[in-house]
C-alpha cells in the first residue's frame, strides 16, 4: 500500500509548482488552512505574487524587485481600484492629456479620462505622445505620434485600432474578453512609432493614431505564435516565439527566441493628415501582402537584420549542446534584456555581461562589443534601461548612468584599447547608489528614478527642460535644488522627490515668499537668494526631509497615499502610473505647513542662519552633501 504523505510535508520547491494554478482568492484560502502555510516563504511567495500581478493586470516584470513577495502582494490588492495616471512637462500637441491651454505643467496632474480605461498596467512617453496599456491589453494614446509630419494632437485618450476584420475591444467594464492576437501584453513607444506584442506573440506596429496597426513579419524568420487559447505547453519549444519588442529613436526591434535581437527601420505613414500632402512610396524593404488597400494589414520585411551572437538559448534538462553553442554560452550567454538607443543596441546576458552593437547606416550590425566596465559574474543581478542617448546599468544595488558618447569612444577604440581603460563617461550619482532603485526613465536632458518605496526622484540639466522634472514652478523650485542656470545638483543623498500632493507645492510657494513672516526672515532669505551652492543645497535637503512628514501615515499596507508603479519620460515630458489611496490622500495632515517660517538652519560649517525664530532641527539627521561628486 502506498504511503500517504501530508501536503504540509511536501518541500517548498514542489508546492510552488502548484501555486500558479490557483487564483489569488484560492491561494489565500489555501494558506489559511494551517499554520505552516502562513509562513512568509509560502504566503508571500514572490514568484506567485509576481506571476499573478503580471498575468492578471499585465504589469511589466521588474527584475530588480522580482524577489520582493510582500511588495507584489500589496500591489496586487490595490491594483483593482487604485491605478491613476499623472503626467507633467510640455503640454505641446496635448501630449499630457490635460484639458488646458497652458504651455507646460511643472508638477504632476492627473490625465483626463484615464480612470475610464480600467486598471492601468503600463505607461510610456513618445516624442509627442503618451500611451497607456490597460489590464485587458488595450492601448490608448494622447498627443501626436509623429510631430514632424503633422500637428495638432488630442488631449482625449484615443484607443489604438487594428485592421478591419479583427475583433474589436468592447467598452471598459463589459464582459470578460480575450482575443490573443490583438490583446497587447507588452508594448514599447519609440520617438514616432509604437510597437505592441500580443498575447499570441504577434508583432504590431503603429505609425499614426488615425490608422490601424500593421502586423510585422519577416521574410527570413518564421515567427511562431501560441495557440488560440493564449497558452503554451511548458515543455514545448520557444524557438521562433517573440519575447520582447523595443521601439527606439530610429529603429524597431524584437527579441526572438533562438534567433536573437532582430532590428529593422520603423514603418512610415503614407501622408500627413493635415497640411501639405506628402506622397509616400513604400520602401523596397517592405512587401505589402495586398497592394490595393490604402493601408495593408501586414508588412513583410525584406531587410531586417540580426545582431550577431544574440540567439543563444540556455539548454534545459538533458539536452546536449554543440561545441559551438557551449562556447557561445560561455562567451556571451543568453540575452535577458535589451534597449535601443539612437545609434546602439545595448543588451545584458545571464552570465553578468553587458554588450553593445552599433547600428550603422547600412541597416546592419556587424559585431558586438562587451562593455568591460561591468565585468562578468554568473548570477549577478544585472539590468539595462534607457533610450535615445542615455542608459543605466543596474548591478547589485548600484546604478551607473552612461551616455551614448561613451559607447562611441569604446567602439571606435575597440582595436587600439580593447580593455577600455581610462575611458571617461560613467556617472555614479550618489543618490542612485543602493537606494532601492527599480527603474529609470530617460528624456533628452532629464531622467526619473522609480524606487521600490513607490517614490520618484528627478534629475536633469538644462533650464528649458526643468518642467519635465515635476519639481514645481520657478522661483519656488530653486528651493528644491535648481541653481541660477536651471540645473539640478546630482550630489544629494536622497534625490529630489516628485510630489503628488498640491499642498506640498503650496507650502513651497509659501517658503519662497519668505514664510509666515517675511520681515523676520529677510536676512536669511537674502543669504539663500545670493545663490550660495552650499546654503541652497542644505536648505533643499532640509525641505526634502520636511516634505516626507506628509507620508507619516502609510496606511495598513505600508504603501502610503501615493505609490508609483511605473515611470516614463521622453524629450520634453514625463508620466507615471500610481496607486492612490484616496482616503489617505484626502486625510488632513498633522503637518502645520501654513504657519511655517522660512527655514533657519545651523549650517554644516557651524554658522547659524540669522533670525529670531528657533533653529530648525533635521528630522532624519544632517546628510552628507557631495555637490562636487563629479570631481571626486
Amino acid at each position: 500500500m502506498a504511503e500517504t504523505i501530508n501536503i504540509t510535508e511536501l518541500p517548498l520547491d514542489i508546492l510552488v509548482l502548484v501555486f500558479p494554478y490557483l487564483d489569488a482568492r484560492s491561494f489565500l484560502a489555501f494558506c489559511s488552512t494551517c499554520k505552516p502555510f502562513q509562513q512568509p516563504s509560502i504566503r508571500l511567495d514572490p514568484a506567485y505574487w509576481s506571476f499573478q500581478s503580471r498575468s492578471t493586470f499585465r504589469i511589466p516584470n521588474q527584475p530588480v524587485v522580482q524577489h520582493d513577495g510582500a511588495r507584489w502582494q500589496k500591489m496586487y490588492k490595490r491594483l483593482l481600484t487604485q491605478t491613476r495616471v499623472y503626467t507633467w512637462g510640455s503640454e505641446g500637441n496635448n501630449r499630457l492629456g490635460h484639458h488646458t491651454n497652458a504651455r507646460s505643467c511643472t508638477s504632476p496632474q492627473e490625465m483626463h479620462g484615464a480612470r475610464e480605461m480600467g486598471v492601468i498596467a503600463d505607461l510610456q512617453n513618445g516624442g509627442w505622445s503618451t500611451t497607456i496599456l490597460n489590464s485587458k491589453g488595450k492601448l490608448y494614446s494622447v498627443g501626436l505620434l509623429d510631430g514632424e509630419r503633422s500637428w495638432g494632437g488630442s488631449a482625449d485618450p484615443k484607443a489604438l485600432t487594428f485592421p478591419p476584420g479583427y475583433p474589436q475591444f468592447p467598452a471598459v467594464g463589459a464582459a470578460a474578453y480575450n482575443e490573443p492576437t490583438i490583446a497587447i501584453r507588452q508594448f514599447s513607444s519609440g520617438r514616432s512609432h509604437i510597437l505592441g506584442l500580443s498575447d499570441s506573440g504577434r508583432i504590431w506596429s503603429w505609425h499614426s493614431f488615425d490608422n490601424p496597426a500593421v502586423q510585422i513579419k519577416f521574410v527570413n524568420i518564421d515567427l511562431k505564435e501560441v495557440s488560440s487559447g493564449g497558452s503554451k505547453l511548458a515543455n514545448s519549444s520557444l524557438f521562433g516565439t517573440v519575447k520582447q519588442v523595443v521601439a527606439g529613436w530610429s529603429y524597431s526591434s524584437a527579441y526572438v527566441h533562438g534567433v536573437g535581437i532582430v532590428a529593422w527601420e520603423p514603418l512610415r505613414p503614407r501622408a500627413a493628415r493635415h497640411g501639405p500632402r506628402r506622397v509616400r512610396s513604400v520602401p523596397r524593404r517592405l512587401l505589402q501582402r495586398d497592394p490595393e488597400p490604402e493601408e495593408p494589414d501586414t508588412m513583410l520585411l525584406l531587410e531586417n537584420f540580426e545582431l550577431p551572437k544574440t540567439g543563444y538559448q540556455r539548454p534545459k534538462g538533458a539536452v546536449r549542446e554543440s561545441d559551438h553553442d557551449r562556447a557561445l554560452g560561455e562567451e556571451v550567454g543568453q540575452v535577458k534584456n535589451h534597449i535601443v538607443l539612437e545609434h546602439f543596441v545595448v543588451f545584458v546576458t545571464d552570465i553578468g555581461k553587458v554588450f553593445c552593437s552599433r547600428l550603422d547606416e547600412k541597416d546592419k550590425a556587424d559585431n558586438i562589443l562587451e562593455i568591460c566596465a561591468f565585468g562578468g559574474e554568473i548570477g549577478k543581478l544585472l539590468d539595462v534601461q534607457g533610450s535615445f542617448r542615455t542608459f543605466a546599468v543596474f548591478s547589485n544595488g548600484s546604478v551607473v548612468i552612461v551616455e551614448q558618447d561613451y559607447l562611441e569612444r569604446i567602439w571606435n577604440a575597440r582595436t587600439t584599447n580593447p580593455s577600455q581603460s581610462d575611458v571617461a563617461g560613467l556617472k555614479y550619482i550618489p543618490a542612485l547608489q543602493h537606494n532601492n532603485i527599480v527603474s529609470i526613465a530617460f528624456g533628452d536632458y532629464h531622467f526619473l528614478a522609480l524606487h521600490s518605496t513607490g517614490k520618484i526622484t528627478a534629475y536633469g540639466k538644462g533650464a528649458e527642460f526643468r518642467d519635465c522634472l515635476g519639481l514645481g514652478t520657478l522661483p519656488a523650485a530653486r528651493l528644491r535644488g535648481f541653481n541660477s542656470r536651471g540645473i539640478t545638483q546630482d550630489g544629494y543623498t536622497r534625490g529630489r522627490e516628485v510630489w503628488f500632493r498640491k499642498e506640498q507645492q503650496e507650502w513651497l510657494d509659501l517658503l519662497e515668499s519668505g514664510g509666515k513672516d517675511m520681515q523676520e526672515a529677510s536676512e536669511r532669505f537674502a543669504l539663500y537668494a545670493q545663490g550660495n551652492t552650499n546654503v541652497g543645497g542644505e536648505l533643499s535637503e532640509w525641505i526634502e526631509q520636511e516634505a516626507r512628514a506628509w507620508d507619516e501615515d502609510m496606511g495598513e499596507d505600508g504603501l502610503g497615499a501615493y505609490f508609483a508603479l511605473r515611470v516614463s519620460a521622453a524629450g520634453h515630458h514625463s508620466g507615471a502610473v500610481l496607486l492612490v489611496n484616496e482616503e489617505l490622500a484626502n486625510k488632513e495632515t498633522n503637518y502645520d505647513w501654513r504657519n511655517k517660517s522660512f527655514p533657519r538652519l545651523k549650517l554644516s560649517n557651524g554658522e547659524e542662519m540669522p533670525g529670531s525664530v528657533p533653529i530648525d532641527e533635521w528630522r532624519e539627521g544632517r546628510p552628507e552633501l557631495q555637490l562636487d561628486w563629479e570631481n571626486a
